[in-house]
């Protein structure tokens, strides 16, 4: 699949995910900052935190993760 090469974690909990297909995914959070899974991430100072993990996964610390491969699923949906 696709490797992550940057992510940036916009002030409305949007995350602009660079892959090395040279395409861009903004691929909103809001919609899932309502779950348990992913709530935490509502303080936008956590939300920021993300990181890339591997290549194909972000994380946030040890408050939670997705990958590439989830965030591109749900976008097809």
């Amino acid at each position: 699949m696709y490797k992550i090469l940057r992510v940036i974690a916009r002030y409305d909990h949007k995350l602009v995910i660079e892959l090395d297909n040279l395409n861009k995914i903004i691929y909103d959070m809001n919609p899932r900052l309502h779950s348990v899974r992913f709530c935490k991430l509502a303080d936008l100072a956590k939300f920021k935190s993300v990181k890339i993990e591997n290549g194909n996964t972000l994380i946030w610390d040890s408050l939670c993760q997705i990958t590439i491969d989830e965030i591109i699923s749900t976008m097809e949906r």
